[in-house]
């Protein structure tokens, strides 16, 4: 899971992502439901990114920066935890807090 720490490597990732399948995870080291998904993530991206996904940790706190750009850049309402999957450079499947596990991700990988 590579960190997304720059408004460059933000626009980077939503380029690729019409190239291969890109997550997004927004995470707050400052929040429990936050780390639980931030633990479902690292599974996934063990899974996944071998399988060339590429997934990308964005922290809110520490970046506000890239996590406000991500909202306006991709239209979706900022919540965190949030996951955004990306496909074709556009949002095509999203969710957030408790709803971030790795069985929901793994059935929206896998199509």
């Amino acid at each position: 899971m590579e960190a997304v720490t720059t408004m460059e490597a933000l626009e980077s990732l939503i380029e690729r992502s019409k190239e291969q399948t890109v997550v997004l995870f927004k995470h707050s080291t400052r929040c429990p439901i936050s780390a639980h998904a931030d633990e479902e993530m690292v599974k996934v991206a063990e899974d996944f990114e071998p399988q060339g996904i590429a997934i990308g940790r964005i922290l809110v706190v520490e970046n506000r920066d890239v996590s406000l750009a991500c909202t306006d850049m991709l239209g979706i309402k900022h919540e965190s935890p949030q996951v955004i999957v990306l496909r074709d450079g556009e949002p095509a499947w999203n969710e957030s807090h408790h709803a971030i596990r790795y069985d929901k991700l793994e059935s929206v990988l896998g199509q």
